[in-house]
């Protein structure tokens, strides 16, 4: 299988690792080669997914599958709408011009959701961001949809891991607030891990999924646990009500029964190993 990262941050080259590890073919397309890490088997392109003429000698190569994980690099007002809704556009009309039928799996976030009362979300629940990035990565997701080939969009919930120390960071300065609120964490080899088993493993993979670990957690108690593992206090009072990215609870249930088993099925296993190896 010939395999194309568009966007070659952590979780396409955790991906990568794992597919070069079977055999398969993969190439990540990034603006800077010479900063990224060396994964024997992954070769890497030097290129820019906002830029069409770019995509378009990357599809001088047939491939079986593209994963499109796209970061904003840019500032301002447009960073999103750049970021997120001018790449898709691009390979939409790359698609269009190559006739390639690749399988693309986009990768969007819980943030198209703006629940805050603690529903449960699934797959069929209402999306109507009021963020400029959920609003951007909800049209993102429309024009992946409407490719002439065969999709699938995973939003994920927040994203953590090696690398990703910013919380426990906080933590430890003391700079958080409390609050009684939902939130819904996966760790980040899941989320490699699922896409590496929607390219090899499941049959007839949905066009859509969230992704997120098994229990979602009220964030005060989360960051409670956290502080404990730490050895850091907490002193400050729960606030009631939503925080800035809503209240809700994921509900994994299309995940669990494609027959994806979960490395870290909650936030207490995916921390517990994260920590240990952050701490040292």
């Amino acid at each position: 299988m010939q395999t194309l990262l568009l966007g070659y941050g952590d979780i396409a080259q955790r991906t990568g690792r794992l597919l070069v590890a079977e055999g398969h073919r993969v190439t990540g397309l990034c603006r800077h080669p010479d900063n990224k890490p060396v994964i024997d088997g992954v070769q890497l392109v030097a290129g820019d997914y906002d830029n069409e003429q770019d995509l378009r000698q990357l599809f001088d190569t047939q491939w079986d599958a593209v994963v499109v994980t796209l970061t904003p690099s840019s500032s301002g007002s447009q960073r999103y709408h750049d970021g997120y809704v001018v790449p898709c556009r691009h390979l939409q009309q790359v698609l269009a011009q190559s006739g390639q039928q690749p399988y693309i799996i986009y990768v969007s976030s819980t943030g198209v959701y703006a629940q805050e009362n603690g529903e449960w979300i699934d797959e069929t629940s209402e999306t109507a961001p009021t963020s400029e990035s959920g609003k951007a990565l909800l049209q993102a997701e429309s024009l992946i949809g409407s490719l002439p080939t065969q999709t699938t969009i995973l939003r994920c919930s927040g994203i953590y891991g090696k690398g990703r120390d910013y919380l426990l960071k906080q933590l430890i300065a003391g700079n958080m607030s409390l609050r009684d609120s939902w939130t819904n964490r996966i760790h980040q080899d899941d989320v490699a891990g699922f896409i590496h088993a929607l390219l090899t493993d499941i049959e007839n993979p949905q066009p859509l999924y969230l992704v997120s670990d098994n229990k979602p957690v009220k964030q005060y108690e989360m960051y409670q646990w956290l502080a404990q593992q730490l050895n850091v206090s907490i002193t400050s009072d729960v606030e009631p009500g939503p925080g800035p990215r809503g209240s809700k609870r994921c509900d994994n249930s299309r995940l669990q029964n494609g027959g994806y088993k979960l490395k870290y099925p909650t936030f207490v296993e995916g921390y517990e190993a994260f920590i240990d190896s952050w701490s040292k």
